[in-house]
């Protein structure tokens, strides 16, 4: 048995163990009241196919009830009361996943605008995100994440970073991070140019404040550094290339400009176990952001992308010249291809490690459009190796766990948020069947496809091109 299904043996203990709790908790509320009785917030799905991809497994012909936004219940269809009242939602066999997380995800600042913001928002509820880590955090977002909290604002439940430490600079650390933790920032966000001194401060100022860091592993720090302060979680797999270059190899003129790819001739292919092992060890988790790397190296082909058209005009054009200049770079297009090769094996390496893996797409940003993009890395993560059923996990419960929220969201179960997607055939055998939801729940805010279809065509002709008066 690997060291993977080691780790999914003790995730599916703490689910058991939690859901006999749950499930306790519901059968003494049902005792107490002796009837269920309807509210005007009750919903029933009647015959669908509960997708459990924690357990890869799907529960057929369910029912699913939801009260005041979140599961009261699931069972046999028939077995579940139906409250007088209640809306129901004719399943007719389809299959009910829990919602999507995006880990990776950039919220637009406010000097965007409003408009863009709540379109950004709307499309990732659109495919299905019914929750997101923000890596780009500024105080208006500590509102935002309040307003979707009640309802005033549709988007995904937030996290949040507060404003990146980056740069070799900074002054105040423990000031600013103990700022941070009073603004209420759900974690500390690190990027590129630090240094070790002052990349340990950060840590070290985090543990005092009791709170998480995570983001990328600037050159200065090094993986074995970040590993050593627990880093929460590494984006992009930044610095793991670096870290496998092999021993007494001088690459100390090496410059890297996209995610470790100048390391690659250097890299010694028996520490891809090493270092995944000792990520593993560590508890340290990692949003590969695989479609990044993918987008960059190309080949480029607009017809790969048509949902650029959800996005404004300039900025998909300003994506399409950035990466159509690095591919012109490219001096051995077959060595690229062999970059996005080593990067899928390194996944496989960390899963087959034990080491937790996160699903993220950093978007919007370089192709990447608000959740097209994460059904794309879901795709990628299992060309790279992931069964359907892991590559799900990574963006269900594996969130959960992260944010110590599996009594929350990640899963279809009593108690949890009514986060649904409901697709027409099952995810854990057809994975693209996301990519098109009969309908989406947002904390019991039901969405069928016309509504999020006739949205989603708004938003496409708002960022239309003006047609030119040139003849």
């Amino acid at each position: 048995m690997t060291a993977y299904m080691g780790q999914r043996t003790k995730v599916k203990n703490r689910i058991n163990r939690s859901s006999m709790l749950r499930g306790l908790a519901l059968v003494l509320v049902v005792i107490a009241n002796s009837v269920i009785t309807a509210s005007a917030a009750d919903q029933v799905f009647i015959d669908v196919n509960v997708v459990r991809p924690e357990l890869n497994r799907v529960d057929r012909a369910q029912s699913v009830l939801v009260k005041d936004g979140r599961i009261a219940a699931v069972g046999a269809v028939g077995g579940i009361e139906t409250p007088g009242g209640a809306t129901v939602i004719n399943g007719d066999g389809r299959y009910l996943s829990p919602g999507l997380v995006e880990m990776h995800a950039h919220v637009p600042e406010a000097r965007r605008g409003r408009q863009y913001l709540e379109d950004v928002l709307y499309l990732w509820v659109a495919n299905g995100i019914t929750t997101a880590r923000n890596m780009a955090g500024e105080a208006s977002h500590l509102e935002l994440r309040d307003e979707i909290a009640r309802g005033d604002v549709l988007g995904p439940r937030l996290y949040t970073s507060g404003p990146r430490f980056a740069g070799k600079r900074i002054k105040d650390v423990p000031e600013r991070v103990a700022a941070q933790k009073e603004a209420g920032y759900d974690f500390l966000k690190v990027h590129m140019g630090l240094t070790a001194p002052i990349y340990d401060e950060i840590t070290a100022a985090a543990a005092g404040n009791d709170m998480i860091v995570a983001g990328h592993v600037a050159d200065g720090v090094g993986l074995r550094r970040a590993l050593e302060a627990r880093q929460k979680s590494i984006d992009h797999l930044d610095a793991y290339f670096k870290a496998m270059v092999a021993d007494d190899t001088d690459v100390s003129g090496v410059k890297d400009q996209l995610l470790g790819f100048a390391y690659l001739p250097f890299v010694d292919p028996a520490k891809f176990a090493v270092v995944s092992e000792a990520t593993a060890a560590a508890g340290v988790w990692n949003v590969p952001t695989l479609t990044l790397a993918v987008n960059f190296i190309g080949p480029y082909d607009a017809e790969d992308y048509p949902e650029t058209k959800y996005m404004p005009a300039g900025m998909a054009s300003s994506w399409e010249k950035i990466v159509s200049g690095y591919q012109a770079t490219l001096e051995d297009p077959e060595q690229a291809q062999q970059f996005l090769r080593s990067r899928d094996k390194l996944v496989r390496s960390l899963r087959d490690a034990g080491a937790g893996l996160l699903l993220g797409s950093d978007s919007p940003q370089m192709l990447n459009v608000p959740g097209f993009a994460l059904h794309k890395e879901l795709a990628l993560m299992i060309a790279a190796g992931l069964t359907p059923a892991e590559a799900l996990t990574t963006g269900t419960v594996n969130p959960a766990i992260y944010f110590d929220a599996e009594d929350t969201f990640g899963r279809v179960a009593e108690g949890l948020a009514a986060d649904l997607v409901l697709t027409d055939t099952n995810p854990l055998e057809q994975p693209e069947t996301l990519r098109e939801p009969a309908g989406v729940m947002l904390r019991g805010r039901w969405m069928p496809r016309e509504e999020l279809r006739a949205r989603l065509a708004e938003i496409a002709e708002r960022n239309r091109p003006p047609v030119s008066e040139t003849n």
